[in-house]
Formats: structure tokens, sequence, C-alpha cells
């Protein structure tokens, strides 16, 4: 029993806290900058740029993959959660260059902002010594992938309907 007491005990220690801070103020100036009049919408320079017909889209996608890029330098993050910072860039990306309704879903999807919570929970995460769960980020992935290739499919049957269409105008 009194051996017991020499036993080492190891009590784990929280890493120290990441700062946020300038990737957070990048998600700021980039999802809620501006506050709309009379609302509680903020937008930022994500919605901004999507305005301006394709440069805008791809440039908002350029930043926030730059933004993903330098988080994952910085922070140790597993891939489950890497994944699924990429996934919003890209659905943030690939929506928001639909015309009108890719405008409208840059206003409320805040891509940046999802990411810098997703460091964040991680962060919590491990200060608490718990194992970061990976099937929400897989749900969110299978959820995507799913909904991307229903939009793909429903863009391509929508290609051939107008294809078809126009031939048998034509003819």
């Amino acid at each position: 029993m009194v051996q017991e007491s020499f036993k080492a005990t190891v009590i784990p220690q929280p890493g120290p806290a990441r700062d946020f801070r300038g990737l957070d103020q990048l998600a700021w100036l980039m999802d809620r900058a501006i506050r709309i009049p009379g609302t509680r919408i903020t937008v930022g320079l994500d919605a901004l740029l999507g305005l301006l017909p394709v440069g805008g889209d791809f440039l908002t996608g350029l930043i926030q993959s730059a933004i993903v890029l330098l988080a994952l330098y910085r922070y140790p993050v597993p891939r489950a959660v890497a994944a699924r910072m990429a996934a919003n860039v890209l659905l943030d990306t690939a929506l928001g260059a639909i015309p009108i309704v890719g405008d409208v879903f840059d206003v409320f999807f805040k891509a940046n902002t999802r990411n810098v919570k997703l460091l964040q929970q991680l962060q919590d995460d491990r200060n608490r010594q718990r194992e970061t769960t990976t099937w929400r980020s897989v749900a969110y992935l299978v959820f995507l992938a799913m909904a991307l290739i229903t939009m793909l499919v429903m863009l391509l049957v929508g290609f051939i309907t107008m294809v078809t269409w126009l031939l048998h105008r034509l003819y």
C-alpha cells in the first residue's frame, strides 16, 4: 500500500492556449464586417466580392483557401477537421458561384467563421482532455458530398433538357 503512494502520477496538463485572434479577425473581415442597417444580418468581403461576375467568387475562394492553409500550417489539426474546413470553403465557393442564389448563400453561410469555430472547438476539446469526435465531421462530409452530387446531377439534367428543347425547336 505504501508503494502505491510512490507511483509516478501523470496529471495531463492542457497545452498552451492557442490564440486565434488573427484568424478570427480575417474571418470577421470576410464574413461579418458590415451590418445591414435595420437588421441583424452582417456581411463581409466574401459576400461583396461574390457580387462580381466570375472573378469575385474565384477571388474569395482563393482567400478562404489561404486562410485554411494558414490555419493548417499554424495549428495541429486532425485530418477529419481539416477536411471539414476544406469542405466549408468548397461549398461556399461552389454555391457562391451560382448567380443570385449564391449571393444569398454567401450572406448566411460564413465559411471562414465556421472554420475558426472548428479550430476553437478543437482547442476546447484538447484543453478538456476529450477526444475530438470525428463522427460529426464524417457525417458532414457525407452530407456535403451527397448535396454536391445532387446539385451536379440537377445541373446536368437541366443542361440536357435545355439542349433537347433547343434541338427540337430548331428541327
